[in-house]
C-alpha cells in the first residue's frame, strides 16, 4: 500500500463567464489554446511506449484490460477496470498511476507498472501526460472528451477523504472530471470534507458542504471554477436548494449548534439562521416540499423533524418521528436523512440507531406521525423514484439497500452486496437508475487501483429499477459521500 507525500493537483478548464449579480470566478485559471496538444505531444509518447506494442495497439491479442492508447477516443472509452484518464486530475488517472513507477507526489503507484516488461516512460514525458490530463485532457480542437449536453445526464459525487467532487457521464459511465474542491493532492493536512453535493434545478451550479472547515462552496458546471463561498456555521451537512435557485438552506450538524443556515445564493451571504430551541438540535437531513411551502428539517439528537415555513422561514410544527418521542424530543432514534413524495403527502425520514424509517403523513397544512418500516443496520439517506413507486434507503451498516413500496408503504425487497458503507443515493428523471455512494471507508473492499495514501478508494453502485439488482460498480475518490443527478429536481 503507497502512501502518498506533498505536492500539487493542478485543476484548470476553460471559464465560462456568469451573469449573476454580485458573482466572480475564484481561482479561474486561463483557457488552455486549442491546436493539437493531444496529436502533437501525447499521442507519439503512447505510441512509442503503448499502443505501439503488442498490449494496447489491438493486434492478434486484443486490447490489454480492454485499454485502447491507440487515439484520443479509444483513451476514453476506459477499459475493463473503467476510466483510464479523469480529466481534471493526473493525480486520480489510472494511466498516470500505471505509468509513474516512482514518484508518489504526482499520483498513487500501481502495482503493475506500465509499459510491461519495458523501460519506464522518462519523468519528462510522464508530465507532458500529467499536465495534458489537469488542464481537461482536451482533444486537438480544444474540447473535452464529453461535449456538453450529455444525453443521458451526469452524477456529481463528494469524496470526502480526498477533497474532491466528480462527475460520471450516465451514458458510459465513465468519470468525466475531477474537481479539487478544498486541499490540493496528495493531502498534508486533513481534509476539508466535502459531505454533501446538490445540483440547482436548472442545472447550472453544484454546491458542496465541507464539513470540516464549515463553508459551503458553489461551483459553476461548465467552467467547474469555484464560483463563491461562505461560511455556514460548524460541520455543515446538508444543503437543499430552493426551486428557484435563489436560497440555499444548510443544516449544522454539530453538538454545539441547534440551526439551519440560510444563504442568499446569488451573493453567497449568510441572510439568517433558524432555531427552535431546545428542540432542533444537531441538524442533518434536510428537504423541501414539492410545493415549495416548507423545508423539512431532521434533529439528529431530537428524534423530531421540524416543518419550517419558507415563506419566512419560521419553525411551525415540530413531529415526534416515532411513538413515545416526548414533544421536547429524545435521543433515541438518531434521524439522518429525509425524502419526500412528488404529491407531498408522505414525508419519509431515515433513523440511523433504530434500523427503521419513520413515515409522517402531510395533508394539506397538517402533519402527524403515520408508521415506521423496518430497513436493514444504520441507515443513512433515502430517495424516492420520481414515478412515486418505491423508495430507496441505503443501510450503511449492512451493506444493502432497502425497497419500499412508495403507495403502499411497505418493505418490498432488500438488495444485498450493494458495497462498503452505503452512505448517498440518488436517482435518474426517468426512474430507471439508482446510484448509491459507497464509503470504504475501512477500506473492507480491495480496490483495483492503487489507494491514496492510505485512503481506500470508495464506490458508486448502480442499480436498475425493473429488476431491482446491482448491473455496475465503478471505483471513485475515497469516502464516496453526496450523490446529486443533472438534469433533475429535487434536494
Amino acid at each position: 500500500m503507497t502512501k502518498s507525500v506533498l505536492s500539487a493537483l493542478v485543476i484548470s478548464s476553460l471559464l465560462i463567464s456568469c451573469s449573476q449579480p454580485n458573482e466572480q470566478i475564484l481561482d479561474a485559471q486561463p483557457p488552455v489554446p486549442a491546436g493539437g496538444e493531444f496529436s502533437a505531444k501525447v499521442k507519439p509518447i503512447l505510441d512509442r511506449n503503448c499502443g505501439g506494442s503488442s498490449c494496447h495497439s489491438g493486434g492478434s491479442s486484443g486490447f490489454a484490460g480492454g485499454v485502447d492508447l491507440t487515439s484520443y477516443e479509444g483513451i476514453f472509452r476506459g477499459g475493463i477496470y473503467g476510466t483510464v484518464v479523469a480529466p481534471g486530475s493526473a493525480f486520480m488517472s489510472s494511466l498516470v498511476q500505471s505509468i509513474n513507477r516512482s514518484d508518489t507526489t504526482l499520483s498513487p503507484i500501481s502495482s503493475v507498472g506500465m509499459p510491461a516488461g519495458r523501460n519506464p516512460i522518462s519523468p519528462a514525458e510522464v508530465q507532458v501526460i500529467l499536465q495534458w490530463i489537469n488542464n481537461g485532457a482536451l482533444n486537438d480542437d480544444g474540447r473535452g472528451p464529453f461535449p456538453e449536453p450529455r444525453p443521458m445526464g451526469k452524477v456529481y459525487f463528494s469524496s470526502q477523504s480526498v477533497d474532491l467532487v466528480g462527475v460520471i457521464d450516465i451514458e458510459t459511465s465513465r468519470i468525466i472530471r475531477y474537481v479539487s474542491v478544498g486541499n490540493a493532492l496528495p493531502l498534508a493536512s486533513p481534509p476539508q470534507a466535502p459531505h454533501n453535493v446538490q445540483i440547482d434545478d436548472q442545472g447550472r451550479y453544484f454546491y458542496t458542504t465541507m464539513i470540516s472547515t464549515g463553508m459551503l462552496k458553489k461551483y459553476d458546471v461548465g467552467s467547474y471554477q469555484l464560483v463563491g463561498e461562505v461560511s455556514v456555521g460548524s460541520s455543515p451537512a446538508h444543503v437543499v436548494i430552493t426551486q428557484d435557485g435563489s436560497k440555499a438552506y444548510v443544516t449544522n450538524f454539530s453538538n454545539s449548534l441547534g440551526q439551519v443556515t440560510v444563504v442568499n445564493t446569488q451573493t453567497m451571504t449568510v441572510t439568517g439562521t433558524i432555531t427552535a430551541p431546545p428542540l432542533m438540535n444537531k441538524t442533518h437531513g434536510a428537504r423541501l416540499s414539492h410545493d415549495g411551502r416548507y423545508l423539512y428539517v431532521a434533529s439528529n439528537l431530537g428524534d423530531l423533524v421540524h416543518v419550517i415555513r419558507t415563506s419566512d422561514d419560521q419553525a411551525i410544527a415540530h413531529i415526534p418521528l416515532a411513538p413515545g418521542v416526548p414533544p421536547i424530543g429524545s435521543s433515541k432514534y438518531k434521524p439522518y436523512q429525509i425524502a419526500v413524495r412528488d404529491d407531498d403527502r408522505f414525508i419519509y425520514v431515515t433513523l440511523t440507531d433504530s434500523a427503521m424509517v419513520s413515515v409522517i403523513e402531510r395533508l394539506d397544512s397538517t402533519f402527524s406521525f403515520f408508521r415506521l418500516l423496518p430497513v436493514g443496520a444504520r441507515p443513512l439517506q433515502c430517495e424516492i423514484t420520481r414515478d412515486q413507486r418505491f423508495l430507496y434507503v441505503c443501510n450503511q451498516g449492512s451493506r444493502s439497500v432497502t425497497v419500499i413500496d412508495a403507495q403502499a408503504n411497505s418493505v418490498l425487497t432488500t438488495i444485498l452486496n450493494v458495497g462498503p458503507r452505503p452512505h448517498g443515493i440518488d436517482i435518474t428523471e426517468d426512474s430507471r437508475l439508482v446510484y448509491v455512494s459507497c464509503e470504504n471507508s475501512g477500506g473492507t473492499d480491495p480496490p483495483h487501483h492503487p489507494v491514496v495514501g492510505s485512503t481506500a478508494p470508495g464506490y458508486l453502485t448502480i442499480i436498475d429499477v425493473n429488476t431491482q439488482i446491482v448491473i455496475r460498480t465503478i471505483e471513485v475518490g475515497g469516502f464516496a459521500a453526496g450523490v446529486s443527478i443533472s438534469p433533475g429536481k429535487g434536494n
